[in-house]
Parts: structure tokens; C-alpha cells; sequence
């Protein structure tokens, strides 16, 4: 054993040491070229990009997830899952491969739905913080756009980065158009990322701000949307407790049940054991 992960290691080095030493062509003129490594590593992303489930997919669209993140994910769990088979049978892993592969493939498609949906809730929250400092640079006379851009430094992350990125891409936008072509563009900007964070909330309140993009408003225009998101919050708390109250009435039950199956099984081994049953 000590011996395989030397030549392992020993292999490995002078890989690296051979990848390091070797001239490579330089680029001059016309379009680069693209390595033979690269040109595969690109074709298993969109094959594995093809395979991939709709929702899935948007919510690492969404994320800003690369491809290779869930690939390697799924590479953890296909090789944790083997080694785990093959502790208990040294082929077992070979065997299970494909299964594990596929499963481990499935299990990665959830965890990235889950990690969806906190990034869902995490956008969410930062609302109701963002709205009542947008509302006093409303009150000062600034319009939405000039508010967005004052209320980023006290907005926590994933908020301000999303936010940070569409108003510099509606900014790079204006600079291609005229003065009549801000707000169906600022819409645009707006509805992209309501899109992707794919939230009521979120909808309504990219809505709001486009309709009254260049305009001057107080602050109490945002009222509705502050209203909106505390009536979303208590209807989060009472979904939550009553899951929590059904959590607390089966868990018992359930543990009662695994300890009478564990009991039988074992009286079952016991008298087995011991030369039958009776």
C-alpha cells in the first residue's frame, strides 16, 4: 500500500515537473488556439449542461454556478460512494460504479435546488433593510436610480452583489442609448434579475421601481412594499411552526417504531442464533 502511493505520488510529480518543462507555441496574430485538453474539458460541460434538469439548470443560472462546480460535486460523492463499497468488497465499487455515478449525478442536482433556494430567501431578506434607507434618499429628492446606487454600501451580500451588477449593467446600457431609451432599459435590468431570484416579492418590487424610475417620490410610495414583505414574513413564520408542530408529533411515533423493528430484528438474529425460532 505504502509502496502504490509512492509510485502514485512519485507518478504524479513527474507529470507536473513534464507539464512545467514543456515549450509551448506562442500567440501572435489571429484567433487563439485552443488546447486539445480545454477543447474536451469545454465538451463535457455543455454535454453535462444538456443532461441537466430545467430547474436545476436555472438555478445555476441564477447563481452564477459553473458547470464544473456540479461536476465536482458529483465527482465527490461518485468517489466517496465507491470507497465506501469497496471497504466493504473490493469489486463492489467497480460494480456499483454507474449507479453511483447516476445517484451521485441526482443527489447534486438537489443540493444545488437547496442551495437555490436559501439564495431565494438570503435576496429576500435584504429587502426589507434596503427599502426603509431607499425610502430617506427618496425623501432627500433622488430619484430611483441615484437611491439604488447611495443605499449599496449598507445592503449584505448576495443583495448588493446583484444589485451592484445590474446597475452597472444598466449603466454601460445608457451610455449605448438615448435619454428615452433609460427606463424600458432599466426595466429590462430590473426584470432580469426579479427573473432569476424568482420570488413574488421581488417581482413586485422590481415593478414598482421601474414604473417610477426617473421620477421624484417620497418615501411613503414604498409603504405597499414594505406592508408586502412583513405579511410575507408572518405567513414564512406560521408555514414554519406549523412544520415544526407536525415534526414534533410524528418524530416520536417514528422513533417508537424503528426501536420495535430493531427490537425484532434482533430477537429474530438471537433465536436464529440459537437454532431457530421456536
Amino acid at each position: 500500500m505504502v509502496l502504490a502511493l509512492i509510485a502514485l505520488g512519485t507518478c504524479g510529480m513527474g507529470l507536473g515537473v513534464y507539464w512545467v518543462l514543456t515549450p509551448r507555441g506562442r500567440f501572435v496574430f489571429g484567433v487563439r488556439p485552443v488546447a486539445p485538453g480545454r477543447a474536451i474539458a469545454q465538451a463535457v460541460l455543455h454535454a453535462a449542461a444538456r443532461q441537466m434538469a430545467a430547474p436545476v439548470q436555472r438555478a445555476t443560472d441564477a447563481m452564477g454556478w459553473p458547470m464544473s462546480r456540479v461536476l465536482l460535486i458529483t465527482g465527490v460523492l461518485t468517489i466517496c460512494g465507491t470507497l465506501f463499497a469497496t471497504m466493504i468488497v473490493w469489486w463492489l465499487g467497480f460494480l456499483l460504479l454507474a449507479p453511483l455515478a447516476y445517484g451521485s449525478w441526482r443527489l447534486a442536482g438537489h443540493l444545488v435546488l437547496n442551495q437555490y433556494k436559501i439564495w431565494q430567501r438570503r435576496m429576500v431578506a435584504g429587502l426589507p433593510a434596503m427599502l426603509a434607507v431607499l425610502r430617506v434618499h427618496l425623501d432627500l429628492g433622488r430619484t430611483v436610480p441615484d437611491a439604488l446606487s447611495a443605499v449599496l454600501p449598507g445592503v449584505q451580500d448576495p443583495l448588493r452583489k446583484e444589485l451592484t451588477r445590474t446597475l452597472s449593467d444598466m449603466a454601460m446600457a445608457q451610455t449605448r442609448q438615448t435619454q428615452n431609451g433609460r427606463v424600458p432599459e432599466a426595466r429590462q435590468a430590473l426584470q432580469r434579475l426579479a427573473d432569476r431570484v424568482d420570488r413574488l416579492e421581488f417581482r413586485t418590487v422590481a415593478d414598482t421601481l421601474t414604473q417610477t424610475w426617473g421620477a421624484k417620490l417620497s418615501g411613503a410610495a414604498l409603504e405597499p412594499l414594505q406592508d408586502l414583505l412583513r405579511i410575507t414574513r408572518e405567513q414564512e413564520a406560521e408555514e414554519l411552526t406549523g412544520r415544526l408542530d407536525v415534526t414534533m408529533t410524528t418524530a416520536p411515533g417514528l422513533a417508537v417504531f424503528a426501536i420495535a423493528i430493531w427490537a425484532m430484528a434482533g430477537w429474530i438474529l438471537h433465536s436464529l442464533g440459537h437454532g431457530g425460532l421456536f
